[in-house]
């Protein structure tokens, strides 16, 4: 028996009669669907979507704010509670841990 021709691809044989033949199976004929598809969202999920998009375009770093108090501190006039920004900072601290 003699072989003749160039190699074939991957994934395909070629027969003692010089045919070539798939080993992949023959893709099957798509059959259409009638309908459409449907996405259903939460109400939770539209929120979150909604809270998102406002956040969105709030600034991170509130610069009024920042300047207030800078006008407080050149003044001498800055006694921030000590306690409530301890609290402040476990609570944030407590927060990202829930979620990380």
């Amino acid at each position: 028996m003699r072989i003749s021709g160039k190699p074939s691809g991957v994934g395909s044989t070629q027969s003692a009669t010089g045919q070539k033949t798939s080993s992949a199976p023959a893709a099957a004929p798509v059959a259409s669907v009638s309908g459409s598809d449907a996405v259903q969202v939460s109400t939770e999920a539209r929120l979150v979507a909604v809270a998102q998009e406002a956040l969105a375009v709030v600034p991170d770093i509130r610069m009024e704010k920042v300047e207030a108090i800078k006008v407080r501190l050149d003044a001498d006039a800055y006694n921030p509670d000590g306690e409530a920004v301890a609290e402040g900072l476990i609570k944030e601290h407590m927060a990202k841990g829930r979620h990380s």
